[in-house]
């Protein structure tokens, strides 16, 4: 008999082979979930890291072959990702099933005894055996013996080792043997490490390309000599200070090693020097000054004994100033200058209506972590302070101390600055009255988890005179505004005089607490309250001013927002708007 097919009976079986495909693949596509248990967070991450199976979950085309050729896979890459950490006799229990919604791949894991560290031999050999930094870390290794038998503990000896070797001017500093033997069966592992430092190498003469400046001038920066052992950080130290020193774009050390002769070292250090003039130019907003303009200029590199000149305009609503300064770097160009600089203040506010003239002075020095600024100015000023009109001349030396400790000064998490303020006058030295003045600031930044922190600041001044009414404006205290007692305008708070007009006083306390939060990426908020005033009389109170703000960590330092009320008394909320860094 004769067997007949239709076009028709050809196709239906195709067709519903290829249904029956589509929704075996539209099933494994529907979702893959991947659980692992037994272990903790650290090696949970680990594990997953190296499964084949969570790498894929979200391919597109996963079939249930792939699915169930990675569930095999993933026994052999757990007791892979596991080996690192000691876990060489890991048992695993699992299973792949398939669900209404997808495939879910499931590890049960039981570690088992770890291996561990039964025999640590770390020794140093060379010019470097007696080294004391070298020693010190011998005395203070991470391996330890009894504990599981971590693989990146042992490379991160090896190469801690090796680098502080290197760093330390054992230049051929290298391992004449390096192992790590493991016995599962025994659960113990071998530590071997000998490094061999070979000879000590020392700094030969430092030489600079062209730059525009004085050789002698660069020779300061240098902070070692040739002879002194040879150290990759004293180096860096130099194209740090050089960097930062404004002279140069570009600032490469190289260590000339295949140049060195008797173990010496010669060290070539590239520069490339900063355009001569730069200008600058920038408008803002501020709600102790309104809208403000600035234009600067600043001539980097007057003459080859790297002195500069700098000028600078400063306008705003409530003060004009203009600038210009002349510095001169001394024995240690790092941190000690010569200053000299002139200006004239113009200050039109609710309080003060005051025109300074003013020419000084300074020397800036290091004094260990702390800077020290020696100063002498004249100045000549006319003010207005309720019902006070004045000219006053007085010739004013000074000293300040102040030093800032933090990991990032924009931004911080943890650090705090301090600084000392002692200046005066004396009635027969050119000075129209005398008084002595001493002040205090303090800063402390404190983080609290991942995305808070504590900023607590401070500030004292009190000054002696026998005659108030002489003293100008610019040295009276005020209290209020953005940078003070928020919940105040600027200078609102202080004594005043038989026509209400606040005029300043001798004394001032200032003290705030504020707590942040990053809510999410650069923004957070942040909740505070500041106490303090301006007074002659310890009997007059403090005010106090609380409020909310808005932050945002801008490339240039903290933007803040705050909106503050005072708290003795009804005056409104007050906006105050601050950017700068922290320290």
């Amino acid at each position: 008999m004769k067997s007949c097919y239709s076009p028709i009976s050809l196709i239906l079986p195709t067709l519903l082979f290829a249904a029956v495909a589509l929704s075996v693949s539209s099933a494994a596509l529907a979702g893959l979930r991947v659980e692992v248990e037994g272990v903790d967070d650290a090696l949970r991450e680990n594990v997953l890291a190296l499964l084949t199976v969570q790498r894929e979950r979200e391919a597109k085309d996963l079939s249930e072959g792939h699915v169930r050729r990675y569930y095999q896979r993933g026994l052999r890459e757990i007791r892979q990702a596991l080996e690192p950490f000691g876990y060489y006799q890991v048992e695993i229990d699992s299973d792949l099933q398939k669900e209404t919604d997808g495939w879910r791949v499931r590890y049960r894991i039981s570690l088992g005894e770890p291996v561990r560290f039964t025999a640590i031999d770390v020794q140093i050999s060379g010019a470097g055996e007696q080294d004391t930094e070298l020693r010190k870390a011998l005395d203070n290794l991470e391996l330890k013996l009894g504990e599981p038998a971590k693989h990146s503990l042992y490379e991160a000896t090896k190469k801690k080792l090796q680098k502080l070797a290197l760093e330390r001017g054992y230049l051929d500093a290298t391992y004449s043997q390096h192992v790590l033997r493991i016995d599962p069966p025994l659960h113990s592992a071998e530590v071997k490490l000998h490094l061999d430092t070979g000879p000590l190498y020392s700094f030969g003469a430092v030489s600079f390309s062209y730059s525009g400046l004085n050789d002698e001038l660069l020779q300061r920066y240098v902070t070692f000599e040739s002879g002194d052992p040879y150290s990759s950080r004293r180096l860096l130290d130099l194209q740090r200070s050089l960097e930062d020193s404004g002279y140069f774009d570009k600032v490469d050390v190289q260590s000339q090693r295949e140049q060195a002769q008797d173990y010496q070292v010669p060290v070539q250090v590239v520069l490339e020097p900063r355009k001569r003039h730069q200008y600058s130019a920038g408008v803002g907003f501020g709600t102790d000054t309104g809208a403000r303009g600035l234009l600067g200029w600043e001539h980097r590199r007057i003459n080859k004994a790297g002195h500069r000149m700098n000028a600078e305009i400063r306008v705003s609503e409530i003060l004009q100033s203009l600038t210009a300064s002349y510095s001169m770097p001394l024995a240690n160009p790092r941190s000690d200058r010569l200053e000299v600089t002139a200006a004239t203040l113009d200050e039109q506010s609710d309080t003060v209506d005051s025109s300074l003239y003013k020419f000084g002075v300074g020397r800036t020095v290091a004094r260990g972590g702390w800077r020290e600024a020696l100063t002498l100015s004249y100045q000549h000023e006319n003010y207005q302070v309720g019902l006070t009109d004045e000219t006053t001349n007085l010739l004013i030396p000074g000293i300040s101390y102040s030093r800032v400790w933090a990991e990032n000064r924009l931004i911080t998490k943890h650090g705090h600055s301090l600084q000392f303020d002692l200046r005066g006058a004396a009635q027969p030295l050119l000075s129209d009255t005398s008084f002595t003045q001493a002040a205090i600031k303090a800063k402390l930044i404190r983080s609290v988890g991942r995305n808070g922190r504590w900023i607590a600041r401070a500030e004292g001044g009190t000054t002696w005179t026998d005659d108030f009414e002489e003293l100008p404006a610019s040295l009276r205290y005020f209290a209020g505004g953005d940078q003070s007692v928020r919940g105040y305008d600027f200078e609102e708070l202080g004594p005043r005089d038989a026509s209400g007009e606040v005029i300043g006083g001798k004394h001032l306390v200032f003290g705030s607490l504020e707590y942040e939060h990053r809510i999410v990426g650069n923004w957070g908020v942040a909740v505070f309250a500041d106490t303090g005033n301006a007074f002659n009389s310890v009997h007059d109170g403090l005010e106090t001013g609380v409020g909310i703000g808005l932050r945002w960590q801008s490339p240039i330092g903290m933007v803040r927002v705050d909106v503050a009320s005072a708290v003795s008394e009804d005056n409104g909320l007050r906006l105050h708007f601050t950017l700068g860094p922290d320290l």
